[in-house]
């Protein structure tokens, strides 16, 4: 990453709270959502204001969230989260649902990102794999998941990929038609950083986020 994973974590929060058009969040509201130092979350906070993403006279309000976004885009990376790596011979559409219905009836968390996101919310790329934010101390529960799936481990690159984060990473998560996606902030700056057809997905996404945006 090229910025701190706590200044991802309160750019996320931001993000989201201003999508979902909510009260702007106090410093300390923030640092306990982040679950970071008040003072730690002040510093960076600072950071953002200087650099005329936010303001924070009247709680932390985002100024023009289009451009934090496109901004986080740049610094963010999926590339460099752990990740554990899986090969399945059905479609991907198919191996989505399967994982959903695993995963709904005991309450497993988990998001759908990247073409696997886009395939629920905007279309635009078939996707030729399987991505989704899992928890990291979940791992165990899916790999049983994928046993009995018949989707098994990759020694290298697989077409399942399942992104190892903690809870931060669940920010406004989507649920559309009944399977979770990441929330369209984190969606953007997935795509984006992943490259490839990623970064033309991630502008077919800006077209929904943009509207959402409008009355902020």
């Amino acid at each position: 990453m090229l910025i701190p994973e706590k200044l991802n974590t309160l750019i996320r929060i931001l993000l989201v709270n201003s999508l979902e058009q909510a009260p702007n969040m106090t410093i300390l509201s923030l640092a306990r959502k982040a679950g970071i130092t008040s003072a730690m979350t002040k510093r960076l906070v600072l950071r953002l204001e200087k650099s005329g993403y936010v303001s924070i006279r009247r709680g932390v309000k985002v100024i023009d969230p289009i451009k934090l976004i496109r901004a986080w885009g740049y610094c963010y990376s999926i590339r460099e989260i752990e990740n554990s790596q899986f090969k399945a011979a059905e479609r991907p559409q198919y191996i989505m649902m399967k994982l959903v219905n695993r995963a709904r009836p005991i309450g497993l968390p988990y998001a759908f990102t990247l073409f696997s996101a886009t395939e629920h919310i905007s279309p635009y790329v078939a996707p030729s794999g399987t991505y989704l934010y899992i928890l990291k101390q979940d791992l165990k529960n899916w790999q049983n998941i994928c046993q009995q799936e018949n989707i098994i481990p990759a020694e290298r690159e697989g077409n399942v990929t399942f992104f190892l984060v903690d809870e931060e990473y669940f920010e406004g998560v989507w649920d559309v038609r009944g399977v979770k996606t990441v929330s369209l902030p984190q969606l953007y700056a997935d795509l984006f950083s992943f490259g490839v057809r990623g970064e033309e997905a991630a502008e077919e996404i800006m077209k929904i986020i943009r509207p959402r945006f409008k009355n902020v």
